[in-house]
């Protein structure tokens, strides 16, 4: 494993959201890294990556609302952590369009809940609390956003993450103000893709469940371009965050964590090449709808501050993280689901077999 891995073996590190798609990938990364992981989230979706794995490696799993103050408060004044990865969240788009009051009572309500809890109990020593690259005011330009640009949100679910970063900078001066020193940081990221992912209208799990069916896929905005990145990249830089704070360095109160610019490929054109890489695939069915709900044709971000303050870098561009994806999805087949995740894991760390 990293040599920064190894600050987490014997660690006690909760979870938020676990039973989600980046919350199993990071659990196992923590399990592989000799962390004690444990997990608070809502019941997984059936046949999810948690939900298909059975068993990450977690030494305790707990089911969850964050929602639901009392529970976890009483959770928080009952357990302590060396850390804190905040991932639990309702983290789409078109859902929130359906769902709004839920947004953002889980983004936002939750994640107060969570910080004050953390902090009032004094439960842990950091919180590294997940956001997304949707919380800029986005004016649909090329270049990338930077850390230090305005927030803002159109669609329920990018202003229910806006308003979930003035969330976390006010319990930043709250914990500030603690006797008992808490760092928590922000980390942001783009449209992650990778094996196991079966979220709803998302390009790479429509693209694969056709794949199965033997169908073509429907794509909405084939113009659109998106921050595409694998699900490895944006989650070695939350370690690498975690990593700074238990080593007591003072670093930003936020991160970006995107992907380079050869990334900057279109729906269309992901699509196009994730079919390329499956035998059999019946291509792509292009439906516009002028009413559908609004959804960005631009995002970006600049991930410059993470690179010089964390010496993060991302490793994937977007072809190769389709490849990733498609490799995946063909070993989880062949052998297993858990053994296909611990081999991308072992594979980007530079682990042996």
């Amino acid at each position: 494993m990293s040599n920064f891995l190894k600050d987490y073996s014997g660690k006690k590190i909760l979870v938020t959201g676990h039973t989600g798609f980046k919350g199993a990938w990071l659990s196992r990364i923590l399990v592989l890294a000799g962390a004690q992981v444990y997990g608070l989230a809502l019941a997984p979706d059936a046949n999810s990556l948690f939900d298909v794995i059975d068993d990450l490696g977690l030494k305790e799993s707990t089911i969850l609302d964050i929602r639901n103050r009392s529970a976890v408060e009483s959770y928080f004044a009952t357990h302590r952590f060396d850390g804190v990865f905040h991932l639990a969240a309702q983290p789409l788009v078109r859902r929130s369009y359906k769902e709004p009051i839920e947004t953002f009572d889980t983004n936002v309500m939750g994640t107060a809940h969570v910080l004050d809890a953390a902090v009032s109990n004094k439960s842990t020593h950091w919180v590294v609390a997940v956001t997304t690259d949707k919380v800029y005011r986005n004016v649909e330009k090329l270049g990338g956003y930077s850390e230090e640009e305005p927030l803002g949100g159109k669609d329920p679910y990018s202003a229910s993450k806006a308003a979930t970063e003035m969330v976390i900078a006010a319990w930043q001066t709250i914990a500030s103000h603690s006797d008992h020193t808490i760092m928590i940081c922000s980390a942001r990221s783009g449209n992650v893709i990778g094996g196991g992912d079966t979220a709803e209208d998302r390009l790479i799990p429509d693209l694969i469940r056709a794949f199965h069916a033997g169908i073509k896929t429907v794509i909405r905005n084939p113009a659109s371009i998106r921050p595409w990145q694998h699900v490895l990249d944006p989650i070695n830089g939350y370690l690498h965050m975690g990593s700074a704070l238990m080593a007591g360095r003072k670093i930003s109160p936020a991160y970006n964590f995107g992907p380079g610019e050869e990334s900057k490929l279109t729906v269309e054109q992901m699509a196009d090449y994730a079919c390329m890489q499956w035998d059999g695939a019946k291509g792509v069915d292009i439906q516009i709808d002028p009413n559908a709900v609004h959804e960005s044709g631009v995002l970006w971000l600049s991930s410059e501050l993470a690179k010089k303050e964390l010496g993060w870098s991302n490793r994937f561009e977007a072809r190769e993280a389709i490849g990733w994806t498609i490799d995946w999805e063909k070993e989880s087949m062949k052998t297993s689901p858990l053994l296909a995740l611990d081999q991308q894991i072992n594979e980007f760390y530079g682990v042996k077999p």
